[in-house]
């Protein structure tokens, strides 16, 4: 009968040493989810900043392309201006030798 117990205290110890391992086990696999929640929530946040940046680099392209052609329309204007004005000196020159 001593042979029994022992064999009872053998697989009972083992048994609380599997108990020990797979509380173990679940402890790393709760912290591997978390990890892994955490990397998941830094990756969308990630992705949203870039969404941002994106958008924030559409806007300066569109600013970019209004200036140019604000620039465009400047430099036609001061053309035209000058234009305007050496007409006005010959006038004045053709009103001054009248």
């Amino acid at each position: 009968m001593g042979s029994a117990a022992e064999m009872v205290e053998a697989s009972t110890e083992l048994a609380s040493k599997a108990g020990k391992s797979l509380e173990e086990i679940v402890e790393i696999v709760e912290t591997t989810a978390e990890q892994v929640r955490s990397i998941a929530t830094a990756s969308e946040e990630q992705s949203a900043a870039s969404e941002q940046i994106n958008r924030g680099i559409e806007e300066v392209n569109l600013i970019a392309t209004d200036n140019a052609q604000a620039m465009r329309e400047s430099a036609t204007a001061v053309e035209e201006l000058m234009r305007l004005g050496e007409q006005l000196t010959l006038l004045i020159e053709e009103l001054r030798n009248s």
